[in-house]
């Protein structure tokens, strides 16, 4: 993408317009004394680009601002942004802005922030699908939410705070835990190792592949159970046929029948054994009576065989009376006698004829066996006992649980087993049209890009490094930061002096950005401001830190250098990048580099506002 800071804009109180010029494809230097409003200009760009909060000093700046603005050029299209200045140190949310890069003579706020910010985002390919993926959301950040250019800007800018850090930060707002939380979940979309259309494919992908993986278990499960109760079911069918349940020779289709009739027996059963208790009970009754009416009939012969019995015992008698004349008689044998043969008309009178009782019994028992033949022949219509279980329980459970694992192998398992292998296909189907570039190897390669152009950046200043001139770059990407590994070591080296460090953060950012150049990623703006880079060696206030002027001034005439080598390069490589530079340091150290603009030296009255604006 295009971008230049072309004019920064402050509309005093007073009336009058303060405006700092900028040209693009140069690094443009602002130096001058302490207490000048140098530092505050990376703190008035990052105010109109939408800050939530500013340190931009009260005294002498925003007390006498009225509006703060930006004239830029985006994309060959120039646009003026401007926001009302701070009250109590509080933001404003009033802006101004023109599409035709228009500033005029007044302010007035003609537009929202989110409009603007919308108006650039585009710009920036940063649409509405720019959003933080599913997976990349913290706490802080919330998953789906679109993605900031404000975080993107973390690229464009190296502060004070920065450029003497020996913690390893190596980007402004870390102590933001936004920024801080966002910059690892940006940083390849602001390199070009990923694009929005990569990572939402990728978030489509995940999101299908979660969805197959849960069917895959679904689909193992039932088809595991499946095979478990095939074999559980054969089991089944062959301890039905081992307890006479079912036909030997019965075939599988054939011994579903017969054990879901076995079933339907099991069922009724509580009826069945009713009616089946009813009739045994009945059975049983007529069984006793006609038991009990043959043994009184046997007996009552019995009685009547003894009566026999005792007849003969008085057959003598008989005899006695044909001999009669024969006989030598006392005076009580005619009394005797004729007692006698009395008793034996009786008792043969008795068993020579059937009694009524005869009768009755022998009729009662037949009735009562018609009746128990009856009673037999229904007993006979109901099903016959398993003997072969243990018991009743054993028998009642086995049926039971046939019935329930019928009742899932009757269920149409395989319609949905292929319900799931269509949803599963389709998704399969789905997944694989998703073409997912895997950024592993591009981000691997990256990494070693960014490693090459900063050797080059190490043997360019390679004086200005002392020994560690020699040294290796290591892209520490997981922190984001740059290390330095001794030749021939694993070992990475503890970096000293505040000179090197300055350095180090220079090659950092610059070879981020030539990274960025060389992906084409379009989120991040070819410009960087950078905030005293002389601070090792001429401090805060101008002044040398060192008893080595000749050494310092060839430090930092090397770092400009590297700088105006880089805009070479960019031009070079038919692209285009602005780097504005605020400073302490003498023009004349710079001034044979030809790519070096000099906006502004505030010297003597001269500053940001300068004396003259408040007269």
């Amino acid at each position: 993408m295009n971008f230049s800071l072309n004019i920064i804009v402050l509309w005093l109180k007073n009336g009058k317009i303060r405006k700092l010029e900028f040209k693009p494809n140069k690094v443009n230097l602002i130096t001058g004394g302490s207490h000048t409003g140098k530092s505050a200009i990376l703190e008035i760009v990052d105010y109109c680009f939408f800050s939530s909060k500013s340190r931009i000093s009260e005294s002498m700046i925003n007390e006498n601002v009225l509006w703060y603005g930006l004239n830029i050029s985006v994309n060959d299209k120039n646009y003026t942004i401007a926001r009302e200045s701070l009250s109590e140190g509080k933001v404003s949310d009033n802006y101004y802005f023109s599409s035709s890069g228009e500033i005029p003579l007044v302010v007035a706020s003609n537009n929202s922030e989110n409009a603007i910010k919308s108006i650039l985002e585009t710009e920036f390919k940063i649409d509405r699908d720019a959003k933080f993926p599913t997976n990349y959301g913290s706490n802080h950040i919330k998953a789906g939410t679109k993605i900031s250019l404000r975080y993107f800007l973390m690229f464009n800018t190296i502060s004070g705070n920065i450029i003497e850090n020996d913690e390893g930060v190596f980007f402004d707002k870390q102590n933001d835990i936004r920024y801080k939380e966002a910059l690892p979940r940006i940083f390849d979309l602001a390199l070009g190792v990923e694009t929005v259309e990569n990572i939402l494919k990728g978030e489509k992908k995940a999101e299908l592949e979660n969805q197959l993986a849960k069917l895959i278990r679904k689909n193992n499960t039932i088809t595991s159970k499946a095979s478990d109760f095939n074999q559980e079911h054969v089991e089944i069918l062959q301890k039905a046929k081992e307890y006479n349940l079912v036909r030997d020779d019965a075939k599988a289709d054939e011994v579903i029948v017969e054990l879901n009739k076995a079933i339907q027996v099991f069922e009724n059963e509580p009826t069945i054994n009713s009616e089946k208790e009813k009739l045994e009970s009945s059975f049983y009754s007529l069984q006793r009576k006609i038991r009990n009416l043959k043994v009184f009939s046997s007996e009552y012969n019995k009685y009547k065989t003894s009566i026999k019995n005792l007849d003969d015992s008085l057959k003598p008698i008989e005899f006695l009376r044909e001999k009669d004349s024969e006989i030598i008689k006392t005076s009580i044998f005619e009394q005797i006698v004729t007692s006698f043969t009395q008793d034996l008309n009786k008792i043969r009178k008795s068993y020579s004829y059937n009694t009524p009782i005869d009768r009755q019994v022998n009729d009662n028992v037949k009735d009562l066996e018609k009746e128990l033949e009856i009673v037999k022949s229904k007993l006979d219509q109901l099903p016959k006992e398993i003997r072969s279980f243990e018991s009743e329980r054993e028998k009642y459970f086995f049926l039971g649980q046939m019935k329930s694992k019928l009742e899932i192998f009757s269920t149409d398992s395989k319609s949905v087993l292929t319900s799931f292998d269509e949803e599963i296909g389709a998704l399969q189907g789905e997944i694989e049209q998703l073409i997912v570039e895997n950024t592993e190897e591009k981000r691997e390669l990256t990494i070693k890009l960014a490693e090459e152009i900063i050797s080059e950046y190490i043997k360019e200043s390679e004086k200005a490094l002392a020994n560690y001139s020699i040294y290796q770059p290591v892209f520490d990407y997981k922190n984001k930061s740059l290390l330095l590994r001794k030749p021939k070591t694993s070992y990475i080296e503890n970096v000293g002096s505040s000179s090197n460090h300055m350095f180090l953060h220079l090659f950092f950012s610059l070879a981020m950005h030539e990274v960025i150049f060389q992906n084409q990623s379009q989120f991040v703006a070819p410009f960087l401001i950078i905030d005293q880079p002389s601070r090792p060696y001429y401090g805060t206030n101008g002044k040398r830190k060192t008893e080595n002027p000749e050494s310092d001034d060839y430090k930092i005439k090397k770092a400009f250098e590297l700088l105006d080598r880089f805009i070479d390069v960019r031009k070079n490589n038919g692209g285009n990048f602005q780097i504005i530079v605020l400073e302490h340091i003498p023009i004349e150290t710079v001034s044979n580099l030809k790519n070096i603009h000099i906006v502004e030296e505030f010297f003597d009255g001269n500053a940001l506002i300068p004396k003259s604006y408040l007269e």
